[in-house]
């Protein structure tokens, strides 16, 4: 337990100098002065070394709050009134999801940011009323905004998964899962999700995963049910879109979690 505790602090200190080279680097470009320019690459450099700083790590932090926006956020704390009320309006709109009142419990989680944007639990379940009405892409916005506010939110992780997967991005679904997977290694509703999208021996994980099959199984269908011209027999053509979703949609959405 304390060593899985000290690499989340190790991996928490590498993050905050990411942070800190990105905002270095940032300033860089901003200033006329070589010289001044000059010295702040040098320190970004620095900690680039010192902590194994790649671009990968760039990119990963891309989404993430930069340094000016956390220091706004901790300088100007959400009064506890408006904590208060948001966290009224999400209660609402949690029990809005359990009546599969999808719209007004996404109104009532509108309501919670407007109140309070700093808390990712509200963009999360907004997330979840956006991929019940099929708004797949506003749901990964959401998802995106709930990480950037916690890198360590593992449900947002697999709701982003499941808009992915929605959208017939069964390759980007899986690594979400695979994400929340690594912060909740023991959750059973994402192995069974990850198990499901990614079953190499599934019918369906073939027409995800494979389009070289499915192109040769049109090809040998096509064969096969070459007919005479005025005969009435249709083909078993199968197009190359992902006819699979539709079929396995339910099931994706009959393991999603209840709203935090």
């Amino acid at each position: 337990m304390a060593v899985t505790q000290s690499v989340k602090d190790s991996e928490v200190i590498k993050d905050l100098a990411i942070s800190i080279a990105d905002f270095l680097l940032t300033q860089s470009t901003s200033k006329l002065d070589p010289v001044f320019t000059k010295s702040l690459r040098v320190a970004a450099n620095c900690l680039e070394k010192v902590y194994s700083i790649s671009m990968r790590d760039y990119l990963r932090m891309r989404h993430f709050p930069s340094l000016p926006e956390i220091y706004q956020r901790a300088s100007n704390p959400v009064p506890i009134k408006d904590q208060v009320q948001a966290e009224q309006c999400k209660l609402r709109g949690n029990d809005l999801v359990q009546q599969e009142r999808y719209p007004m419990a996404e109104a009532e989680f509108t309501k919670a940011i407007c109140l309070n944007e700093h808390n990712p639990v509200y963009y999360c379940n907004r997330a979840d009323t956006r991929i019940r009405q099929g708004q797949y892409q506003r749901a990964t916005a959401d998802c995106h905004k709930a990480l950037s506010l916690n890198p360590n939110y593992a449900k947002a992780y697999a709701r982003l998964g499941q808009a992915f997967y929605m959208m017939n991005h069964p390759a980007k679904a899986a690594r979400c899962y695979r994400k929340a997977l690594k912060i909740e290694p023991h959750n059973e509703t994402y192995l069974r999700i990850l198990s499901h999208i990614t079953q190499p021996v599934s019918r369906y994980g073939f027409e995800i995963f494979n389009p070289l099959h499915r192109f040769k199984r049109n090809v040998m269908d096509l064969a096969s049910n070459l007919t005479p011209l005025g005969t009435s027999n249709v083909s078993n053509y199968r197009p190359f879109t992902n006819d699979a979703s539709i079929t396995r949609s339910h099931t994706i959405l009959s393991y999603s979690e209840c709203t935090d």
